[in-house]
């Protein structure tokens, strides 16, 4: 594990420490599904083969309005030819609202993603070629904006939906293709307990 991502873990240990002594609204439980794609939307690059991918973690508000906050989520894409992928990431995220009820949300962090190849890689080495790794570890730079609708209660249970569009930087994962961009385009809801 890398000095940043022990530093980020203590972060938000502390931050869900700092939380349980003041009165900062309850932790809540982020989950989301969409679709994935390895583009980014400029450059005249497609939105080619998006294939499916899935988030669960958690999010600790951390000023009292709930408008701060510090994420932490596992998420599993598949990818049919560069690989499915276990991930971990943590955001830090501001979500105001506005309009009583609608929060706009913009969270920017660091994150790893473990890929497992679909086939039998091949390298080169010692002048012919040789059998592969099957994995390969990168790191992410994710940035995610997000709509969402802050006003459902259903008996002491508090629902935010919402939509969001995700892209990532894959540092790592290709000597040829450094940084590689990922988009993600997701659906998910926060759901947390009602004070």
């Amino acid at each position: 594990m890398t000095r940043t991502m022990i530093f980020w873990l203590a972060l938000l240990g502390t931050v869900s420490l700092a939380a349980q002594e003041q009165a900062l609204p309850p932790r809540q439980l982020d989950v989301a599904v969409g679709l994935h794609s390895y583009h980014i939307p400029a450059m005249g690059a497609q939105w080619n083969g998006p294939e499916p991918v899935a988030y669960a973690g958690i999010n600790q508000p951390i000023n009292r309005k709930g408008t701060l906050g510090v994420s932490l989520r596992l998420g599993y894409s598949r990818g049919r030819y560069q690989g499915d992928a276990l991930q971990a990431q943590l955001l830090f995220g501001l979500t105001p609202v506005v309009a009583r009820h609608l929060e706009m949300g913009v969270k920017l962090g660091i994150g790893y993603q473990f890929s497992f190849y679909p086939s039998g890689p091949m390298q080169w080495s010692d002048g012919q070629w040789a059998p592969g790794r099957r994995s390969k570890g990168a790191l992410q730079a994710p940035l995610q904006l997000s709509l969402g609708y802050r006003a459902i209660n259903l008996s002491g249970v508090g629902l935010t939906p919402y939509v969001a569009y995700q892209v990532q930087a894959l540092f790592g994962y290709s000597p040829s293709l450094s940084p590689l961009p990922v988009s993600n385009a997701l659906l998910g809801v926060k759901i947390s307990s009602i004070q």
